[in-house]
């Protein structure tokens, strides 16, 4: 039965099960629950006791029904005004948004945040551009923000398809440009070249360019070259050997007045890249023949930065070396050799890496190089095959240097077991008496990178780090390890024992995957400003 309280007017529901039991004799009760567990049909006396207590049940399911039926209108009513409610409540909330009163150049800071990290060809649905479609204030600002639009990246590697009105808009609202173009011979040149001019027509604003570039592009690049006043970077590679076809030489930058930081990689073949006759640039990255570096090294007298990669020279023998180039103001190199180091002398430089190649010798170029040169070495970075004898030798005779990075890899044959096993040579060599007496003292940050083993010991490696950290007059600060290749990370007793040495004071840093291949590369002075 419902009835209603007379104190508050809810509504009350009796208990169902409440019947009147009383005139049911156990006998009958008995028989009721057998029947309950039989499909018999019921004798007379027991209709009698079933039947008024089916009408029962009956008309209170109909009550309840009743009931149900009045409280989901109801609930309908407020569902229905909770809804209303909450769009009003809602309209009322953005009118009163924190972010209707942040200062615009706040809110522009905040747009720059969301800018993509890695490269992106341009979409509608991407930052900067998505922010234009939220508001109209939003539109204005992020418009006037100059900075937001200054990144452009096209690649014609992929079926990507670029609407000129869209990179137009872009340059407008840009006031200097940062671009990542990427051409495909594999692809019909046309587009290539159009987009190309559109962007050079306002090469005047060009700040930045990664430019992979194909023969169809030269023309045009070369027909503005004395249009790039503000061009302070740059990067130029070819797209395959066939890109390369007809091209004589790279001299779109010979009239650069702003031109500071160059990378020019023929890798096919060699194309000899004509440089601005002004000697401002700091810093310059060519794979080219020694002669041509030795050229370039002799008219670069501000050079700060150096990547020497020898190439293009099979079969010529090194020169004699004569009086060393002068480099003064030269503080970090890489050399694709060490006897590049014969014929330089680098009073200032702090930071060098060199690339080993299996049972290559390089103390009788280095050692001559530092004595000739007088420089205090603090970084010393040894890329592809060194050995670990040989580089115990090297810090020995060197005591400046403080920090050692290994670089292991084989570009030829990749073989993972290969690192694997030079990697744990180098860190059982490291534990051994005589290094942590004579180098754990002096080193402040030891770094390993494997460039294509996928995993490797990181007991034998957290050895290592124990060992030393637990030395007498252990110098240790920090220590990175670089899997590139890593797939698996390492086990949780590892992890937990890189905890112990983060919270001893160790700063202990594991990188896998493109992170670590970036970070591994700027070991050996690639320029960082290419990997946005």
């Amino acid at each position: 039965m419902v009835s209603q309280c007379s104190a508050c007017g809810a509504f009350v529901v009796s208990n169902p099960h409440e019947f009147d039991l009383n005139n049911i004799t156990p006998r009958i009760l008995a028989r009721i629950s057998q029947l309950l567990t039989t499909n018999e049909p019921p004798q007379e006396p027991e209709l009698t006791v079933l039947q008024p207590i089916a009408q029962k049940t009956d008309a209170r399911l109909a009550c309840l029904d009743a009931e149900i039926s009045r409280l989901k209108d109801q609930l309908s009513q407020l569902e229905e005004e909770r809804a209303a409610l909450a769009e009003y409540h809602a309209q009322n909330t953005t009118i009163l948004s924190p972010l209707r009163r942040m200062p615009p150049e706040i809110l522009g800071k905040i747009f720059s945040w969301t800018l993509p990290q890695m490269m992106r060809a341009l979409d509608i649905r991407d930052p900067p551009w998505v922010l234009t479609h939220v508001s109209r204030r939003w539109r204005a600002i992020a418009a006037s923000k100059s900075s937001l639009w200054s990144k452009i990246y096209i690649v014609f590697s992929t079926a990507t398809k670029y609407s000129s009105a869209m990179v137009r808009a872009q340059i407008e609202r840009a006031h200097t440009l940062k671009i990542i173009f990427r051409g495909s011979s594999r692809r019909d040149s046309r587009p290539q070249v159009n987009m190309l001019q559109l962007l050079l027509e306002r090469s005047s604003m060009w700040q930045e360019l990664r430019l992979g570039s194909i023969a169809a592009l030269v023309p045009l690049l070369t027909e503005y070259s004395e249009r790039l006043p503000l061009l302070r970077r740059a990067w130029v590679q070819w797209d395959g050997p066939e890109s390369q076809t007809g091209v004589e030489s790279v001299d779109f930058f010979r009239m650069g007045p702003s031109l500071v930081d160059i990378s020019v990689f023929s890798e096919y073949r060699f194309i000899p890249t004509l440089l601005p006759v002004y000697h401002q640039l700091t810093r310059y990255d060519f794979d080219a023949p020694w002669t041509t570096h030795s050229e370039l090294l002799k008219a670069l007298p501000n050079l700060n930065e150096v990547r020497v990669v020898r190439k293009f020279d099979r079969g010529i023998p090194w020169p004699v070396p004569g009086q060393p180039i002068n480099l003064i103001h030269l503080q970090c190199m890489y050399v694709s050799h060490g006897q590049c180091l014969d014929y330089l002398r680098a009073p200032a430089l702090e930071r060098i890496a060199i690339k080993c190649r299996k049972g290559d010798e390089i103390r009788p170029h280095l050692d001559p190089f530092v004595a000739r040169s007088s420089c205090v070495l603090h970084r010393l970075c040894l890329s592809g095959l060194p050995d670990a004898q040989r580089t115990d030798e090297i810090l020995e005779h060197c005591p400046s240097i403080t920090e050692l990075a290994l670089r292991i890899g084989d570009s030829k044959t990749k073989d993972k077991a290969t690192e694997r096993d030079l990697l744990a040579a180098f860190v059982t060599r490291f534990v051994m008496l005589d290094s942590i007496n004579t180098i754990c003292p002096r080193i402040s940050k030891l770094d390993f990178a494997c460039e294509h083993a996928d995993v490797i010991s990181y007991p034998l490696y957290l050895d290592m780090l124990d060992a030393w950290w637990n030395a007498p007059n252990c110098a240790l600060k920090a220590t990175e390890l670089l899997l590139p290749q890593g797939l698996v990370d390492p086990d949780p007793e590892s992890l937990a024992r890189m905890g112990t040495l983060r919270q001893a004071g160790l700063q202990v840093s594991f990188l896998s995957g493109d992170v670590a291949y970036e970070r591994a590369r700027q070991w050996l002075h690639v320029a960082t400003w290419i990997f946005w």
